[in-house]
């Protein structure tokens, strides 16, 4: 094999391994832009969700809902003043979690969930968001709303 043989031959091998990179960077492009064009852009870039706050929650409440606890469910009619019990003032954001099971949900239309557990975490759903907008959120909320909410639904739930 000659010199120049060879050089031709590094030169191909170098044309061919840039167009292989390029048709690889063009493929990951469009499988992301199909995945993007899916399930929507990734949760770090969509926009917060004004309906998801602890004082949409509390308005939400106050306007009616299904609340669901211990294998029961119970209507909560309008204005049953159940709101302030959840202290929304004092709910922080947190990481998401997979909680399994919620101690108390409460079901605003049709696609509103929230759901509270015992241990202080709630997460709150809006089923009407976009794509490009977040439909879940989490929080830390204060000991003892779960059990004031029960007690309370409890007492007005018809026997």
């Amino acid at each position: 094999m000659t010199q120049e043989y060879a050089n031709k031959l590094v030169r191909r091998n170098f044309i061919a391994l840039i167009l292989t990179l390029i048709f690889m960077a063009l493929l990951a492009v469009g499988a992301v832009g199909m995945w993007w064009g899916a399930f929507g852009p990734p949760d770090f870039m969509r926009k917060d969700n004004s309906m998801l706050t602890p004082q949409a929650a509390e308005l939400r409440l106050e306007n009616g809902a299904t609340a669901s606890w211990d294998k029961t469910t119970h209507t909560v009619p309008k204005d049953a003043h159940l709101s302030a019990l959840l202290r929304a003032n004092q709910w922080t954001s947190s990481a998401a979690f997979d909680g399994g099971e919620a101690d108390l949900t409460f079901r605003f239309g049709d696609r509103y969930k929230l759901s509270l557990w015992s241990d202080g975490r709630a997460a709150f759903y809006d089923g009407y968001a976009g794509r490009s907008t977040k439909s879940h959120a989490y929080y830390s909320i204060p000991a003892g709303v779960v059990g004031e909410l029960t007690a309370a639904l409890a007492v007005s739930a018809p026997a």
